[in-house]
């Protein structure tokens, strides 16, 4: 059975929390400008390391764990903007590469005091950080917190524990917003982030679907979880931008 992930990196979707709206207002914050060597961590498909390069000019790298997703990304031949194999973990690069790191909906699903520590590593001073993250806006029943762990691999956090992590991993001037989920425009938003893709994405699922039996089961097994995603979900599920300054 393929897992949440290994389902989209199949075909080659990419999601996160806020859609390119959160993108968008992460490189604001970022002071993000076309001088710059920006890393994006978890960059999926390609699709928002694209959309960053194109929206500033600057220079942008993208790494992934997934060589599914990396294909996928390369698939866009967008020669301004590299894109490897990489571990949010264990980034390799030198100390003092970047001038900005953006993260989205990645370093949730990984060890975040490792993960936060290399980005500050691979900053130079002065530059940013600039995550969005899933953050629950309550606390959550067990039920819940379960649900985002054995379905999606997510341990979720609170502000005050996203904060936390940057604050331990030396960061200063944070800042911080969190936003309400609206199931509505997260599909809005999850279409314009797959608009540059969406024929391929789909024709790839319907060929995985229809010829792959363990993909199809796997597609089934992930719908009959989202069938039963605990009650009152929407209303502790949100989302927060926390940027920070090496």
């Amino acid at each position: 059975m393929y897992g949440y992930f290994e389902i989209q990196a199949k075909v080659g979707i990419t999601k996160h929390t806020g859609g390119l709206k959160a993108t968008r207002e992460l490189v604001k914050l970022c002071k993000v400008d076309d001088s710059d060597y920006l890393l994006v961590v978890g960059s999926g498909n390609g699709v928002s390391a694209i959309k960053i390069h194109r929206m500033t000019g600057c220079r942008v790298v993208g790494i992934d764990i997934s060589e599914d997703m990396v294909e996928r990304a390369r698939e866009k031949h967008e020669t301004a903007v590299e894109f490897i194999v990489g571990d949010a973990e264990n980034i390799d690069f030198p100390d003092n590469t970047f001038d900005v790191v953006i993260s989205e909906s990645v370093t949730g699903f990984t060890d975040k005091k490792k993960s936060i520590s290399e980005y500050y590593r691979v900053l130079k001073e002065g530059g940013y950080l600039g995550l969005n993250e899933v953050t629950w806006l309550g606390d959550p029943s067990p039920e819940m917190d379960d649900y985002c762990r054995r379905v999606m691999g997510l341990v979720a956090e609170t502000r005050e524990e996203w904060l936390s992590f940057l604050e331990e991993a030396g960061f200063k001037d944070i800042t911080s917003s969190v936003s309400t989920m609206s199931q509505w425009k997260q599909v809005v938003g999850d279409l314009e982030l797959q608009s540059m893709d969406f024929f391929r994405i789909w024709g790839r699922f319907f060929h995985l679907y229809l010829h792959e039996r363990e993909y199809r089961k796997s597609v089934h097994q992930l719908a009959w979880e989202a069938l039963h995603i605990p009650r009152g979900f929407s209303r502790y599920f949100g989302y927060g931008l926390y940027v920070g300054m090496k």
